[in-house]
């Protein structure tokens, strides 16, 4: 089993009006620290290219969108508790305030991590036409080879939007590894579609546990994701947050 847990901004300390997926420093560090505390067994990016099941579930911690804050805050606690990631950078956004530099990225990269393709301009590819699916893939994984040395087979497209369409076009351009953001634990992984934990701010170390567990509660991400295709955007974004809040409480 892989247990991939995704991560967006985390930030040091408490904001005023903070985005659903930031989270704080101390709540990353905990959850390592859970995840450590239940046995769970550290995977490094490089191992799932010749993937073997484990005796123990293994965890690979993921960051979406290359903020400056994975240089400045994920990066130190990546290397307190000896663990490496896979960093999925759009790449356009890099040298822009509030991004990574391309010097960060190179220096993340350069530590042992994984820089990973999210497409060029962050955009959805799903609703990409053919040329510009290949132009989103072939920009990004330019720059980013040209930052690392190598070219990138770690790919997560944006919002987890994921059709054929977008997966022969990871295929050509080279791409070994796909995380998408459907909520899962990987117990067969299928590395062209893996599952992952989404991290946000509402969820409470209890409910933490609880998925550390395997108890059930991945039927409430499913009725979520329904409601994400069904509803106006703004009417899904108030129901996603009293859902973690009444998940916090129980």
């Amino acid at each position: 089993m892989i247990f991939i847990l995704t991560y967006h901004r985390v930030v040091r300390g408490a904001e005023t009006k903070p985005k659903f997926y930031t989270v704080t420093e101390r709540q990353m560090e905990h959850q390592v620290e859970l995840l450590d505390s239940f046995g769970y067994e550290p995977l490094r990016p490089s191992d799932l290219l010749n993937y073997q099941p484990h005796a123990k579930p293994t965890y690979l911690l993921t960051f979406d969108d290359g903020t400056a804050d994975h240089y400045e805050v994920v990066l130190p606690l990546l290397e307190r508790f000896d663990r490496q990631a896979v960093f999925f950078v759009p790449t356009a956004k890099l040298d822009r305030p509030g991004y990574l530099s391309t010097a960060q990225a190179r220096a993340i990269s350069e530590r042992g991590h994984i820089l990973g393709l999210h497409s060029h301009e962050h955009r959805r590819m799903d609703v990409c036409d053919e040329e510009d699916l290949r132009v989103q893939m072939e920009i990004s994984g330019g720059i980013l080879s040209g930052i690392t040395g190598q070219s990138p087979v770690f790919f997560a497209p944006v919002g987890g939007y994921l059709n054929h369409r977008v997966k022969q076009a990871a295929l050509e351009a080279g791409v070994k590894v796909t995380r998408t953001m459907r909520w899962g634990y990987n117990p067969h992984p299928d590395l062209s579609a893996l599952q992952c934990v989404p991290l946000n701010r509402h969820l409470k170390e209890q409910e933490f546990r609880r998925i550390l567990e395997f108890r059930n509660i991945q039927i409430l991400y499913n009725v979520k994701q329904v409601a994400k295709r069904l509803m106006p955007m703004g009417l899904y974004e108030r129901l996603r947050v009293r859902v973690f809040r009444a998940l916090g409480r129980k």
